[in-house]
């Protein structure tokens, strides 16, 4: 089984606080028909009827408005999604050309790697949870349940360090199913730290679930390169993992 790459976290370090006023859209690559940024915590991923929270979408626009001093804007066009407190790599796609990726997504061919913090310590070194998927509205905020009529639903770990009271994992998704790595960490009784919709504890204080999407690989439509992005550890949970080494 392959396992997921492996991210060193760095000791402590000091580090510089960013007010949400100045937040800035954290561009990895951009061409003529995608561009890939590093989604902060907090933002949706596109706008929500009725939600205050800034999304991904319109700091992308707002960028090429800038960008190209069009009142309108340039075309842009999400072709994933992460949940809003999700941090990492996100792609969309500038031109119909940079479209084509949704059929990498669709073929589950696109390589996509998480980083979790979860409770507990997972004793297995490797491992791979592989429950069907059923989405819906499930009250609380649950929009998603294992289900034997839910959609197949793969996802790959590796134990990258042990804490007293909880583990950092390097996640592997062979598919992208809503809510996948929080749900199927949960039912193996380790659910995300942080995350109270599906079954956090509470015990080990975080305001997000820890969740980052390090890595996303995919050929470009255009050339048919492979192409892979990653993004660092954000701030907020390499210092958990500090607090939880005891540093």
């Amino acid at each position: 089984m392959m396992k997921p790459r492996q991210f060193i976290v760095k000791p402590n370090e000091k580090r510089r606080k960013r007010t949400r006023s100045q937040r800035f859209l954290n561009i990895l690559f951009e061409d003529r028909d995608i561009i890939v940024v590093n989604k902060p915590a907090g933002v949706l991923t596109e706008p929500k009827e009725g939600s205050p929270h800034e999304h991904v979408l319109g700091m992308i626009k707002g960028y090429l408005q800038r960008k190209f001093k069009e009142s309108k804007g340039s075309y842009v066009k999400l072709l994933h999604r992460l949940d809003r407190d999700t941090t990492g790599v996100l792609v969309a796609a500038k031109s119909k050309i940079g479209e084509q990726i949704e059929d990498q997504f669709r073929s589950h061919s696109i390589d996509r790697q998480y980083i979790a913090i979860v409770e507990g310590r997972v004793e297995n070194e490797d491992g791979q949870i592989n429950f069907p998927l059923e989405k819906g509205e499930f009250g609380w905020g649950k929009k998603v349940r294992v289900s034997k009529q839910g959609a197949k639903a793969l996802t790959r770990y590796h134990v990258q360090e042990r804490y007293e009271n909880a583990t950092l994992l390097s996640i592997q998704v062979a598919t992208g199913r809503t809510h996948q790595v929080r749900i199927h960490c949960a039912e193996i009784g380790h659910p995300l730290v942080g995350d109270k919709i599906y079954g956090a504890s509470g015990t080990i204080p975080f305001p997000r679930h820890a969740l980052h999407a390090s890595v996303l690989g995919f050929r470009h439509p255009k050339t048919g390169n492979k192409q892979r992005f990653e993004a660092k550890l954000p701030e907020d949970m390499e210092a958990l993992v500090d607090r939880l080494r005891g540093e």
